[in-house]
């Protein structure tokens, strides 16, 4: 048995090769790479400074690095009139302009635009959402932090009828006597801890919240980590809730995927969220309310 295999198994090698002469293994040429415009900008209601970040796309085996580019005009329009043009190149190399005030809560349409002479101008259209409507709860030593009590912070929304509404809520813990200890002129940022299985987490302070486009009104418990019963009262939480366009809540949404698939060799690959008119870039804005418990 062994005489008769090996000069079968040497027949089948030199076939092999004699298909690999004729042209069944073929060199696979890629198309040239179009470079193209990579533009994203965020606005809140509560930003005094509009920051662009424009870039251009590489291809997959380019030697050079993408990057930034200059001279580019980038615009923002209100129901087709120039409402602000961002000029100013920063040592962060992004497009700023300095409001002196916040935006505010802008009404119509806002399209940002990105133009280069030597690229395809690019452009997306947003709406700022409507302001959320909550209250909030706190319920003083009321549940667990790592086996260690803790306050525990109830967040109602109000529904707001044919609007599928997206949070992203973050939360600060304010010492309002010196009698604490604590620096009073200073807001400290919190990790939240809770069992919402609507809730994604973008960080460790920011919870991500979605109606899921079902009109409900909504509820989250939070595990500050803080037992406001060992500083006497002597603090207050700021509650901050931004209201997300769609957009910009499926930015957020693939902008959590791409961080939960960091460094696992089995994940599939995240291709980030984008609403420019090429595809590449996110235009997004929201809507920010605080309040103080």
């Amino acid at each position: 048995m062994k005489k008769s295999f090996i000069p079968l198994l040497v027949s089948i090698v030199l076939f092999s090769c004699e298909r690999w002469e004729d042209g069944i293994a073929r060199d696979i040429v890629l198309p040239p790479h179009n470079p193209q415009i990579a533009g994203s900008l965020f606005i809140d209601s509560m930003d005094s400074t509009l920051s662009a970040t424009i870039s251009k796309t590489g291809g997959l085996f380019d030697t050079t690095k993408t990057g930034v580019i200059k001279d580019a005009e980038v615009k923002l329009y209100q129901d087709g009139t120039l409402l602000h043009q961002l000029k100013d190149f920063s040592v962060n190399k992004t497009y700023d302009k300095f409001l002196g005030n916040q935006i505010g809560l802008v009404n119509g349409e806002l399209i940002l635009e990105v133009a280069h002479p030597d690229f395809e101008t690019v452009s997306a259209a947003q709406i700022f959402p409507e302001k959320a409507v909550f209250t909030a709860e706190v319920d003083y030593g009321g549940t667990t932090f790592f086996d260690e009590t803790s306050d525990a912070l109830t967040i109602s929304f109000s529904d707001l009828p044919g609007e599928n509404q997206h949070y992203l809520i973050n939360l600060h813990a304010h010492y309002r006597n010196g009698i604490t200890g604590q620096d009073t002129s200073e807001y400290f940022p919190l990790y939240l801890e809770t069992t919402n299985q609507n809730a994604t987490r973008i960080n460790e302070g920011v919870i991500l919240l979605s109606e899921e486009g079902v009109d409900r009104d909504l509820a989250i418990r939070f595990a500050t980590g803080i037992n406001s019963i060992n500083y006497l009262f002597q603090l207050e939480y700021r509650i901050t809730v931004s209201t997300l366009s769609e957009e910009l809540f499926k930015f957020y949404q693939s902008y959590s995927a791409f961080q939960n698939a960091q460094g696992n060799p089995f994940a599939e690959p995240v291709i980030l969220y984008s609403n420019m008119s090429n595809d590449i870039g996110c235009f997004g804005v929201s809507t920010t309310i605080r309040k103080w418990e």
